[in-house]
């Protein structure tokens, strides 16, 4: 309570200034706080060169922080900040928006967006749903700028739609269609070994909320204060899930990852991931895979995640705080982005090429899939709620615990998780 008290205070102390264009004999030092990833680490080395050709006498101090989850990431940052060593700009992803955005520590980046005629253009490029999704709750601000963002689609081996004799995926398929999918994609060797399986059901928090989402189904609410996991289409999902490996026997024991390790050894023939495993999928010289939608029960839906940067009210150096998150959001980097394979980047013109497209089949789903979307649900205490959740999920799918008590616990432990974070 003490460390929040001195955020709260710091950020209360410091008046968000009004940002012009700096000169260019400017001289400066500008510190920024990111997560370990070998991309983004190439990305901001060569951003940092083309802003030294600008700025020559800015110094740019890189800290690059282990990421093993968001709420790790998001701590390390706020505890930081709670000694006085507060950076000028500070990346985040959604799962951070609101927790570290509710501090009060960072710039409202509107007043500034509004005014600058480069930001327009970047914005304009961007799907407004995605904007929406940057917003942080319950205040509203704009207080990211965006860089790249995720989504959860259904990948598939053609090959082995081709030897099992089955129809790809379309645009319109439904629960009830994927299940007789992955029976038919399930091969049992003489004996009766599952030699491959349909499909295999992820193992972290965001590749399972497209299945909640199309069955308007979701662990919050809308406004993320409140838990929904009682309700008829939830546990018709969580049924659904566990079926999958338990009574159907169409994918393996339930375990923590993404499942692309998997799929890239042959063993499943379906998986749901976003646009990160494509390099490894490439490397493995697979070259017949597509991409659909996740299958509908009520509605078409899957989830978002999206990442930016900010300005910290801290910062005695905004504006070119400001001219820095340019040069990282802007064309070379979203270039970079897009090159890299490891994201979707936040504007249109460079995720819908033919080039970035050409791979896999249907690769115009990644950024078709953002004007409906649903952003991952991501509260103050996003860390303990994903830990509540994917607790509880894998204790049922491993058949340590039945399902009435997986949603009593899961009711019982996030009302008082919710209580606690907006009291």
């Amino acid at each position: 309570m003490r460390k929040f008290l001195s955020i709260s205070l710091l950020a209360a102390a410091i008046a968000s200034p009004a940002l012009a264009q700096p000169a260019a004999d400017t001289t400066a030092t500008l510190k920024v706080f990111q997560w370990v990833n070998p991309q983004i680490i190439a990305s901001t080395e060569k951003a940092i060169e083309r802003f030294k050709v600008k700025y020559p006498n800015v110094t740019i101090e890189t800290q690059f922080v282990p990421q093993p989850t968001w709420g790790e990431y998001n701590n390390s940052f706020l505890n930081q900040v709670a000694t006085g060593d507060v950076p000028d700009v500070f990346a985040a992803a959604i799962e951070g928006f609101a927790e570290v955005g509710s501090k009060g520590v960072l710039v409202n980046l509107e007043e500034i967006t509004s005014k600058d005629p480069a930001a327009a253009t970047v914005l304009a490029d961007i799907e407004p749903n995605l904007l929406d999704g940057m917003r942080t709750r319950p205040s509203g601000e704009l207080n990211f700028f965006p860089t790249e963002w995720n989504n959860i689609v259904m990948y598939y081996n053609k090959d082995m739609f081709d030897a099992a004799g089955v129809s790809y995926p379309s645009d319109d398929w439904t629960w009830a269609d994927f299940l007789e999918t992955a029976k038919k994609l399930t091969v049992k060797d003489a004996a009766g070994n599952t030699t491959q399986y349909g499909y295999v059901v992820p193992g972290f928090n965001f590749g399972l909320q497209p299945w909640f989402f199309t069955n308007e189904a979701s662990t919050l609410d809308a406004d993320w204060r409140a838990p929904t996991v009682t309700t008829d289409n939830y546990r018709e999902t969580l049924q659904f899930l566990h079926s999958l490996i338990n009574e159907h026997k169409v994918s393996p024991g339930f375990e923590a990852g993404v499942g692309d390790n998997k799929f890239v050894a042959g063993q499943v023939a379906m998986f749901a991931a976003g646009h990160w495993p494509l390099p490894e999928i490439i490397a493995s010289d697979m070259k017949n895979v597509g991409v659909q939608i996740m299958p509908i029960n009520k509605v078409k839906a899957t989830v978002f995640g999206i990442g930016g940067l900010s300005i910290t009210k801290a910062s005695k150096n905004p504006e070119l705080a400001w001219e820095f998150i340019k040069e990282m959001t802007g064309k070379e980097y979203q270039q970079e982005l897009a090159d890299s394979g490891r994201s979707i980047p936040s504007a249109r013109s460079f995720a819908t090429t033919p080039e970035w497209t050409a791979f896999p089949d249907n690769a115009n789903l990644f950024y078709e899939s953002a004007a409906t979307a649903k952003a991952v649900a991501a509260p103050p205490n996003f860390a303990q709620v994903e830990e509540i959740f994917m607790r509880h999920f894998g204790a049922y799918m491993s058949g340590n615990q039945d399902l009435d008590t997986t949603i009593t616990e899961l009711d019982s432990e996030l009302s008082r998780a919710m209580k606690r974070a907006y009291n």
